[in-house]
């Protein structure tokens, strides 16, 4: 007799416990075949499959306020991330100048109010003051947070707690795929902003598609290091391996001292992974080494901080581009001249992705009432949702699987957006080719 079993991988062990079985009652069995339903295929798709809510279901009662929780700095004077805030600020501010107070025990009457929670040490300090925050002071959902590895951090949180989260910028695809299906992540994820830059250094009308003319230069920090990795993996896709890369700590002092390898390379073009203000000192220690090599760089290099801090040595740069703001559809243009005014300068990605999920928030919220579990579902039915940043389009974990992004470049101080194919569509609405 031989018996052929058909399994589901993770049903595997069934037919184990029929060999026992069959072998205490003294049955002679034939070699067993194990045959996968369709063995080129995984069994789970995760990007494909929407989870659900396994959280308690009932509505808060009694709100005399909506509360949004907010993981990050709340100092508006902050140089780094105080353009952040003053954008969510603002949405919120928005939408009660909007809202219906016509009937004030109506929950649309209900005032919005973000809960700051932040610390330096966000591993310590921040994490404790962020859980002590969603269970003293329960809010309907939380945003955050300012980079990928404090969004991971509030991710540990909201999974135990059955908060939703909406991530404004973090790009790293790992933080929607640990099976917490109420976080939202509403930026490009790396893997689609690796493809962009790879195709841009590969473009360049010189050797640097040659695997012995580039140079990546990335900072340890969390974000960075998944950047690298994502690049790496696709220009090895195309055949190409850096003929050196550099492993710099984040906040190093004396880039010059740390670059002098890349100077002897000679390189045809050097990509610098870091936030802004690594990008930036890294970026200057390259000018003053090899005068006008082609630099190229992570989205970080869109930041307001890095205009500032790399000044002349920033003409030229090339990166990926999360936000236009020199679109003139009326959404875009009211935020960015009150912004501006505001401000002093123009918003960033950064400050437009904090615009967005800010307002895409709120709208589930108005949507689905005081319900945790209803605020999920109403962020995955509001999706596709165009926002100023460009459209945000869910996939089944909650990871905005949008991928048009383009390239920029600095020049006198700032950023034109590389034009776009006669056949390709646009990124978004508020994209216009210069």
């Amino acid at each position: 007799m031989k018996i052929l079993v058909t399994a589901r991988p993770q049903s595997s062990h069934r037919w184990l416990s029929c060999v026992l079985s069959a072998a205490l009652l003294g049955v002679a069995l034939a070699p067993i075949t194990l045959q996968a339903d369709n063995p080129s295929e995984p069994y789970r798709q995760l990007r494909e499959t929407v989870g659900g809510y396994n959280g308690a279901s009932e509505d808060f009662r009694d709100l005399t306020e909506i509360r949004i929780g907010w993981f990050g700095p709340s100092d508006a004077t902050d140089p780094i991330n105080g353009d952040f805030w003053w954008a969510a600020q603002f949405a919120v501010q928005e939408a009660n100048e909007q809202r219906n107070i016509k009937d004030p025990t109506a929950f649309a009457a209900l005032p919005i109010r973000l809960v700051p929670r932040w610390a330096p040490d966000p591993w310590r300090a921040g994490v404790s003051l962020l859980a002590r925050m969603v269970y003293e002071e329960p809010p309907l959902a939380l945003i955050g947070s300012i980079d990928s590895a404090s969004t991971h951090l509030a991710e540990q949180v909201i999974a135990k707690a059955n908060l939703p989260l909406v991530s404004p910028i973090a790009t790293d695809k790992t933080a929607t795929l640990a099976g917490v299906s109420w976080m939202f992540a509403c930026a490009p994820d790396d893997t689609v902003i690796a493809r962009a830059l790879v195709d841009g250094i590969l473009q360049m009308d010189t050797a640097a598609t040659k695997k012995s003319s580039i140079v990546l230069i990335a900072t340890t920090d969390h974000a960075s290091r998944m950047a690298a990795h994502e690049v790496t993996r696709e220009l090895a896709s195309h055949g190409v391996t850096p003929e050196f890369r550099f492993d710099l700590p984040p906040g190093v002092a004396n880039a010059e001292e740390a670059l002098q390898g890349a100077a002897g390379a000679h390189p045809a073009a050097v990509l610098v992974l870091a936030d802004a203000t690594d990008s930036a000192r890294v970026t200057r220690a390259l000018r003053a080494q090899q005068g006008a090599v082609t630099v190229f760089g992570g989205q970080a290099m869109g930041r307001a901080r890095f205009l500032e801090l790399a000044g002349p040595t920033g003409e030229g740069v090339r990166f990926p581009v999360l936000f236009a703001p020199g679109a003139t559809d009326p959404t875009t243009d009211h935020f960015t001249v009150r912004f501006a005014a505001a401000r002093g300068h123009e918003p960033d990605y950064a400050a437009a992705l904090a615009y967005d999920s800010t307002r895409l928030l709120v709208e589930a919220i108005h949507r689905a009432g005081p319900n945790r579990a209803r605020i999920r579902e109403a962020l995955v039915q509001l999706s596709p949702w165009s926002g100023i940043a460009g459209r945000i389009t869910f996939d089944g974990t909650g990871q905005n699987h949008s991928t048009g992004v383009r390239l920029g470049t600095i020049q006198q101080g700032k950023v034109v957006i590389d034009p776009l194919p006669a056949s390709t569509a646009p990124f978004s609405s508020n994209v216009s080719p210069p």
